[in-house]
């Protein structure tokens, strides 16, 4: 059984501040965490955090999760290949839903970018 995420009443979110990195050393990637279960030891639970780039942000090459992802971009620009049709630029109301194992990336971002991210395990019939 999955740990239970705890219930949030609405609250204010500072968007423009208090962030730290991403926790994997890539330079200009930093997170705010919103609400956090996600185990990718044992393969369960969810994530929600904002996810920014800093201007001038490159991401050195294509990756793949083990979980589902999803992807609205807030502000600002990014560039990436997705799988789809080469090289796109995205920004505003833009939206991605990505399932375990899709390749993705390398992004950059000339002008720096905010973003939310959904990530999650699928969990086992019968969990």
């Amino acid at each position: 059984m999955s740990e239970q995420r705890p219930n949030v009443f609405f609250r204010h979110i500072d968007t423009g501040g208090d962030y730290e990195p991403r926790g994997d050393g890539a330079p200009g990637i930093s997170i705010k965490t919103l609400g956090n279960t996600l185990d990718t030891q044992n393969k369960r639970g969810c994530r929600t955090r904002l996810l920014r780039l800093d201007p001038g942000t490159t991401t050195p090459e294509a990756h793949a999760h083990d979980y589902w992802e999803e992807i609205y971009m807030l502000e600002g620009e990014m560039t990436l290949t997705d799988g789809t049709d080469g090289e796109k630029t995205v920004g505003p109301n833009w939206y991605a839903a990505r399932k375990p194992g899709v390749m993705h990336g390398p992004v950059r971002s000339e002008t720096g970018c905010l973003m939310i991210d959904f990530c999650w395990y699928e969990e086992e019939e019968g969990a």
